[in-house]
């Protein structure tokens, strides 16, 4: 189940920064390092939450499961919104919420990954893991671009409903013992 979490994480992320590339230039005209800076923002959002999340969980994998289905839930609840409107410092405020949901998931689904595979295959299973979440990131661009072109309701709607599949997996899938904290 982590191994579709991640992927789905990675996938609405890129194709989030896809769709926020796009609407910033052709809607604003907004290009060049200024569009880039914009961009930077989930992504700094995404980095900062993925840094404070690290430092809370430590080895509490009842707080790992629980951050982690907030996180996509969040991600989830971001996603919705961004149909509603097309103001730019809503699609960034909203952008931001989305790169701290997926910020604060991805630590903990690493840690649940890496605490529950013995020593011996690791490696392989979070090579394995790390190559699934590649899927999303080369798989997002694209497939956002066809669903623009179509309806970005429907794209919106996928993207939510992936999110939202992402925080029940991760809800169904993780059962933490209470001892375990």
């Amino acid at each position: 189940m982590p191994f579709f979490i991640g992927i789905v994480m990675m996938f609405v992320l890129f194709g989030i920064l896809f769709y926020l590339s796009d609407v910033l230039e052709m809607k604003y005209g907004i290009t060049d390092l200024k569009k880039g800076l914009f961009l930077a923002l989930p992504l700094g959002a995404l980095c900062l939450s993925s840094y404070f999340t690290g430092k809370i969980i430590k080895k509490n994998k009842i707080l790992m499961k629980w951050i982690a289905f907030f996180g996509a839930l969040l991600l989830g609840v971001s996603t919705s919104m961004l149909g509603f409107s097309k103001d730019l410092w809503f699609l960034l405020t909203m952008f931001l919420v989305g790169g701290v949901g997926i910020g604060a998931s991805l630590p903990p689904l690493d840690s649940l990954i890496t605490q529950g595979i013995e020593k011996e295959e690791r490696g392989t299973i979070t090579s394995i893991y790390s190559s699934m979440r590649f899927i999303g990131v080369a798989a997002g661009p694209p497939i956002i671009a066809i669903l623009m072109n179509n309806s970005e309701k429907i794209m919106f709607f996928t993207l939510t409903g992936l999110s939202v599949a992402a925080a029940l997996a991760t809800f169904i899938a993780n059962k933490p013992d209470k001892k375990e904290t």
